[in-house]
């Protein structure tokens, strides 16, 4: 089985067909202010690098108010990998969460030729066998913007996990005008969905005219705290997108 199980991931690899410029997201970086129940605790910046096949998506957000500020929070996140038949297959992730003293720090290297990942999580390591399309948290966010270049309207993906692979259930609920500090913009809002009984969200616009970078994201429970990146400036294929000085709300 074992056997049977390189084979099939080695002809994969081999059939694999490397992405054009033209296939890939256009890169880009975006300035976010970060906010908690409604008021601004922070700011991040998440950004995307290309460099031939290859590409590489960072964020860091880092508490600046209030509490958060007080805790010293910061959350860094990095992917990285290369293009395949028209989605990201990563090859490394590593994320970092700082509140004080204390550090979390999760991490999953993919070796795509022997069919594993080796996870690394708050509760030691795993390894796992690596499925077709498979993904990390933030490459993740990268396979949904490339869908919605291709007019896809839901995903079921596979995801690194800690300690085992799930699959993640996202979906487009609605398009939408939505008032940002980059103007009003035509977004596309995608939700992850969970189970039923489930009181927590996730959902995150992504901005059509602006080949469908995140531009506002919204994570909680229903009945409790509010977490929200509402982008403040961006700059898109190296260029500032520039609102204008008599921007208007949306109607």
């Amino acid at each position: 089985m074992h056997t049977v199980k390189n084979f099939l991931y080695a002809a994969l690899t081999l059939a694999a067909v490397q992405a054009t410029a033209e296939e890939l997201p256009r890169p880009f970086e975006g300035d976010f202010e970060f906010y908690r129940n409604g008021k601004l605790i922070g700011e991040s910046t998440i950004s995307l690098t290309i460099d031939g096949d290859r590409w590489s998506m960072r964020s860091d957000t880092k508490g600046t108010k209030g509490v958060a500020r007080f805790l010293r929070f910061r959350e860094w996140s990095l992917s990285e990998g290369d293009w395949i038949d028209g989605a990201p297959r990563p090859d490394a992730f590593e994320q970092e969460v700082k509140v004080v003293v204390k550090t979390i720090t999760t991490s999953a290297v993919f070796d795509w030729e022997d069919g594993t990942v080796l996870s690394i999580h708050k509760d030691g390591e795993s390894t796992l066998e690596v499925v077709p399309g498979l993904l990390d948290p933030v490459a993740v966010g990268l396979r949904i913007r490339a869908g919605l270049a291709r007019d896809e309207q839901e995903w079921r993906l596979p995801m690194v996990d800690d300690d085992q692979v799930e699959e993640q259930h996202f979906r487009v609920a609605e398009t939408v005008r939505l008032d940002t500090a980059l103007g009003c913009l035509d977004t596309h809002r995608v939700d992850k969905i969970r189970g039923p009984e489930s009181t927590r969200y996730t959902q995150t616009w992504y901005a059509d005219e602006l080949a469908f970078v995140p531009v506002f994201i919204a994570h909680g429970k229903k009945d409790g705290d509010r977490l929200e990146s509402r982008i403040k400036a961006l700059t898109l294929d190296g260029k500032p997108v520039d609102a204008g000085e008599d921007r208007t709300p949306c109607p």
